[in-house]
């Protein structure tokens, strides 16, 4: 692998110390026919044998940690604790909603067994279905309601029920973690067990407010499943704050595998098992494969589906679900687990009104495991969203890491917020409707980055009708502007820092400062196995250190693509190094190196973009 500078100029124009481009090769490509290194590819005498593909190590990834504005410090509440004033996010501050309104569209959580579910041959497209908005930000369509952790020997789902814990609230954010508001109606009847909607498996409760004021009780299982409960018939209307692991809706992953101290490792019945195991070549995962690759190949071969009617019936019933390629989300979703599961990976399967959808006991380059939700599709005619009104839609800080084949990126239902196109699949729905409801959202005809090829690249460069030819400094100039807004729209959205109690960042804050980034190669050379190193200094005024840079490696021709390779701290002068490992998979070819910065309350964004 070699890294090179490259112009956007003339050929004898200097590299700008701005950017950066890296040009990668196969080192088999640089092979002679009999094998033998060719001159060249020697150093201090000794011929330096090729390495393909070697595993890198795992770069750290960036993270959010929000915060609470809190009014009245341990002020008790009605019904519950003390409900702060708002909290800070990467979307801004979210105050604290209203108690429900008749007519508001809050919904009403009464108690309900958990649907049973399993295998069965309708696996057409679904057509209308309806989504209930229950957080802010909104995490649609992906709330959990009921989560299965088990299959029986029929492929029917089962909860274990295991580690029913009671639930305190606890008013401190933990570090690395979003948070989210909460508001439902409860129908309750004393002493049995109400769902409560939740983010994430490991979520906590920080603080709740019930009107009227009644005692309630929380619980959460091993799976993740949520309840509530309350002495004597009620009905109530709850607010309430959830965190989540930003890990869990997307991060970059790592290598390795089961780790002591994580979920028990599923097993199945015996007869199962061994039909499972059969059909393990014919998706490309084995025993021995890393957990990550597994994972990928897995949620490929399940993304891979489309609705329409099965084939006959070949008497399996779990053959018939995996190696059909059809159905819809829960279809999906079941086929997974047990792929997942006879391999030895803890995975969940979650489910709400409208959408299932998997997680999955990963491997994070960070360090560690965690769980992660995993879309894999779906396939209906439209998803309406209901109560949706004034709610942001949450944005995950990494795109999912997972491939996204034809039938899974065709799915056409797309939402736009503030006018940019948002990064998730809705379930596989062609069509969205409330999503004008979302504060600065609408729906969009046609996913993004349809009609204009390389996001506006193509369209930018190209003549209009009767024009003269595109020249070498027009593409120049296209290329420009293509690789300022990708870099532009690969940055998540800012990371509120830690406030001092009662003194939170208002919405009337001072102009932020400007910034800018430059950004330069240590070296022309970079071997696999070998880091890149790159130097560069954040011009942001006095005082700027340990501001986190991203560092993204940009393919031109897939620009959707995009690696997060890993972020480095800035010193007290702004000057920032990294030594940062190329994800093993990447093909032979030219990519453009990007550093951003996603700007705080004090500093306006910047990117290294010329």
């Amino acid at each position: 692998m070699f890294l090179t500078p490259r112009n956007f100029g003339p050929p004898t124009a200097a590299l700008p110390r701005r950017w950066a481009a890296l040009v990668l090769w196969s080192v088999a490509a640089l092979l002679a026919p009999e094998g033998k290194a060719q001159p060249g590819l020697e150093r201090g005498g000794l011929a330096r044998q090729p390495v393909l593909h070697e595993p890198l190590p795992a770069t750290a990834s960036a993270s959010r940690s929000d915060q609470l504005e809190m009014s009245r410090p341990n002020a008790a509440g009605q019904g519950g604790s003390a409900l702060p004033q708002a909290i800070l996010t990467s979307l801004g501050r979210i105050a604290k909603p209203p108690p429900a309104k008749d007519g508001d569209g809050t919904p009403t959580y009464a108690k309900r067994e958990p649907p049973r579910i399993g295998v069965d041959r309708r696996t057409g497209a679904d057509l209308e279905l309806h989504y209930q908005v229950v957080f802010d930000p909104a995490v649609a369509p992906f709330k959990r309601d009921f989560v299965y952790d088990q299959l029986a020997p029929d492929l029917t789902l089962r909860m274990s029920g295991t580690g029913q814990q009671p639930l305190a609230g606890s008013a401190e954010p933990r570090p690395d973690h979003e948070l989210f508001w909460g508001h439902v109606k409860l129908s309750l009847q004393a002493g049995k067990p109400v769902v409560l909607p939740s983010v994430a498996p490991t979520s906590q409760i920080l603080s709740w407010q019930a009107l009227p004021s009644t005692p309630l009780q929380f619980f959460r299982d091993d799976a993740g499943n949520f309840s509530v409960t309350a002495p004597a018939d009620a009905q109530v209307d709850l607010r309430f704050l959830m965190d989540a692991p930003s890990a869990y809706f997307a991060a970059p992953l790592g290598t390795g595998g089961q780790e002591s101290g994580g979920p028990a490792r599923p097993q199945l019945d015996p007869g199962l098992q061994q039909r499972a195991a059969a059909m393990w070549p014919e998706i490309g995962v084995s025993k021995g494969m890393d957990r990550a690759a597994t994972v990928a190949k897995l949620v490929e071969w399940f993304r891979s589906f489309r609705p329409g009617a099965l084939d006959q019936s070949s008497g399996d019933p779990a053959r018939d679900l995996v190696l059909s390629q059809r159905g819809v989300c829960r279809h999906r979703a079941l086929g997974l687990m047990l792929m997942a599961h006879s391999l030895g990976i803890p995975t969940h399967y979650a489910m709400n009104e409208a959408h299932a959808f998997v997680e999955v006991w990963v491997p994070l380059a960070s360090g560690g495991s965690a769980w992660q939700r995993v879309d894999l599709g779906g396939g209906s005619d439209s998803l309406e969203l209901h109560a949706a009104q004034d709610k942001r839609l949450h944005q995950p800080l990494f795109r999912d890491p997972f491939p996204r084949p034809t039938a899974y990126s065709e799915q056409v239902g797309q939402v736009k917020v503030d006018g940019a196109p948002v990064d998730q699949a809705f379930g596989g729905a062609g069509q969205i409707k409330g999503a004008e409801g979302l504060k600065g959202g609408s729906a969009a005809p046609e996913p993004a980055g349809s009609g204009s090829g390389q996001d506006g690249l193509a369209a930018a460069a190209a003549p209009g009708n009767g024009s003269r030819q595109p020249t070498a400094a027009d593409e120049a100039a296209a290329r420009r502007q293509w690789l300022r807004q990708r870099a532009a729209g690969l940055a998540p959205r800012p990371t509120p820092p830690r406030p001092a109690a009662a003194q939170a960042p208002q919405p009337s804050d001072p102009q932020r400062l400007a910034t800018s980034l430059h950004l330069e190669p240590l070296a022309a050379m970079a071997w696999i196995g070998e880091p890149i190193r790159l130097a560069g200094t954040l011009a942001a005024g006095a005082g700027a250190p340990r501001l986190p840079i991203e560092i993204w490696l940009i393919d031109p021709g897939q620009p959707t693509q995009a690696r997060l390779l890993g972020t480095a701290p800035t010193d007290a002068e702004g000057h920032f190094t990294a030594e940062l490992a190329l994800p093993p998979d990447v093909p032979p070819q030219s990519y453009d190196i990007v550093a951003r910065f996603a700007g705080d309350p004090r500093r306006a964004p910047c990117d290294s973009g010329p």
